[in-house]
């Protein structure tokens, strides 16, 4: 990729702080989440990204999909995304990615270069708007983590378990860096979002000390990113490393443990007090590696009904970010209603489509379903088990359920359309079909404008 914009606009480490030309830089941004990894309940879809694309191969067949998917994937962001962004003072995007756009699994030595034709695409609007990028692999071989955003089939964190899986995505590293070295407008490598169930710490440190290496081969320049165990928030397992441009990143989501925090019941001191404990807590992450920190994470489901309240829950976790110097990325950018600042309207084919199939699929009744199936299976055939016994197993569960909803329910509705009808689809992502929160907005300003 070329560039024609002066190399000293690469970010930098510089002690616990981020900087541009030795001007500290504090990011604020968004992720652009359920783009180079679909992820179902963002994008209204059961199934994992792999086997949504599957489905569309089986239904379609596989020259309409891959149409169906590369205008997805070009129609999604286009320049008035970057006017909207740049207006509300955003600075960084992070790019979640899936390896599959550069490694084929049954060939994995030689790469594919799909992917820079969709990353190519946002980080020359991102050069145009002087808008960083992070590049963050989302998804690996095997699965980092047992959940359905790393497209796993198992629920099983096997890339954890091999050492010729994580062979594959050191290799993948180099290859991104060798093709990105001299794009400033890349602020950092995330090397993979949110491990979890990592029980060998040397494996772990391995792992982190190699494709550093193998990056630093051809890109001394770039930021790295380290994230932590148990989704990114336990640091316990890791070394520091000898690299001046090392930063860390944890993800803030703290209603998973507390859900009552969400709860109108709950004053706003003692949902800000508890939010403060688990920040601080995370906090001793910089204390120990004594590196800039980034939010590379946070979140809500938004609901129009109650948009204002949920609007001071994000308050309360962006004002910690920033009172602590801490880099900050909301999850997300732009899905089908869900999460993001920017959706598709209500008259669209896309959200069309995600609303029928709500009414008998949803990634929370997936949960608790999941959750349920183990629990009478032990009670049934064996003992009751503990929650903490539960945990891994309803991940392995939920991959089953996965299938069976993408023949029972996914499947089925796109038989029901024709392709003629599905091809247009992807048009429901431009800007002139979508509205977006205003009340965010305005929320972002305060701090990117203050």
């Amino acid at each position: 990729m070329t560039t024609t914009t002066p190399t000293n606009h690469f970010v930098q480490v510089t002690g616990e702080d981020f900087t541009v030309n030795g001007e500290k830089i504090l990011f604020r941004g968004f992720n652009l989440g359920t783009w180079m990894n679909l992820e179902h309940f963002l994008i209204g879809l059961p199934g994992t990204d792999t086997m949504i694309k599957k489905a569309f191969d089986e239904v379609y067949g596989k020259e309409r999909s891959t149409e169906f998917f590369d205008r997805f994937l070009m129609e999604y962001m286009d320049e008035k995304d970057f006017e909207f962004l740049k207006k509300i003072g955003v600075n960084h995007l992070r790019l979640p990615f899936n390896y599959k756009y550069f490694i084929d699994d049954q060939n994995p030595g030689v790469y594919k270069n799909d992917g820079f034709k969709y990353l190519d695409h946002i980080i020359n609007l991102c050069e145009k708007y002087e808008i960083y990028a992070i590049l963050e692999l989302h998804s690996v071989p095997g699965g980092q983590n047992p959940d359905w955003h790393c497209d796993t089939y198992s629920g099983l964190p096997l890339f954890w378990e091999y050492g010729a899986l994580r062979d594959t995505v050191i290799g993948l590293w180099g290859h991104i860096s060798q093709y990105y070295k001299d794009q400033p407008w890349i602020a950092a490598y995330d090397i993979v979002n949110e491990p979890s169930l990592v029980t060998n710490a040397e494996v772990f440190n391995d792992f982190y000390r190699k494709v550093i290496a193998e990056i630093r081969k051809y890109d001394q320049k770039h930021i790295i990113f380290i994230e932590g165990n148990a989704f990114t928030t336990d640091f316990s397992m890791l070394d520091p490393i000898d690299d001046p441009q090392i930063a860390y990143e944890f993800h803030f989501y703290p209603f998973i443990a507390d859900p009552a925090v969400l709860t109108h019941e709950m004053s706003r001191e003692s949902r800000k007090e508890i939010f403060a404990e688990e920040f601080h807590r995370l906090l001793k992450i910089r204390e120990k590696y004594q590196r800039p920190l980034w939010c590379g994470e946070l979140g809500l489901v938004f609901e129009k009904e109650d948009i204002d309240f949920q609007m001071t829950i994000i308050e309360d976790m962006l004002d910690l970010c920033e009172q602590n110097n801490v880099s900050w990325a909301l999850w997300l950018y732009k899905d089908a209603n869900v999460m993001g600042i920017v959706y598709p309207k209500e008259e669209t084919p896309w959200r069309q489509l995600t609303e029928e199939i709500k009414l008998v699929w949803n990634q929370h009744k997936e949960q608790e379903k999941g959750e349920a199936i183990v629990d009478y299976m032990a009670e049934t055939y064996f003992k009751p088990i503990s929650t903490e016994e539960r945990y891994p197993l309803q991940f392995r569960m939920r991959t089953i359920m996965q299938v069976i909803c993408v023949e029972q329910n996914l499947k089925p509705y796109l038989q029901k359309r024709s392709w003629e009808e599905m091809s247009k689809l992807p048009e429901s992502f431009r800007w002139e079909n979508c509205e977006y929160w205003n009340e965010l907005a305005v929320l972002i300003e305060k701090y990117t404008k203050a």
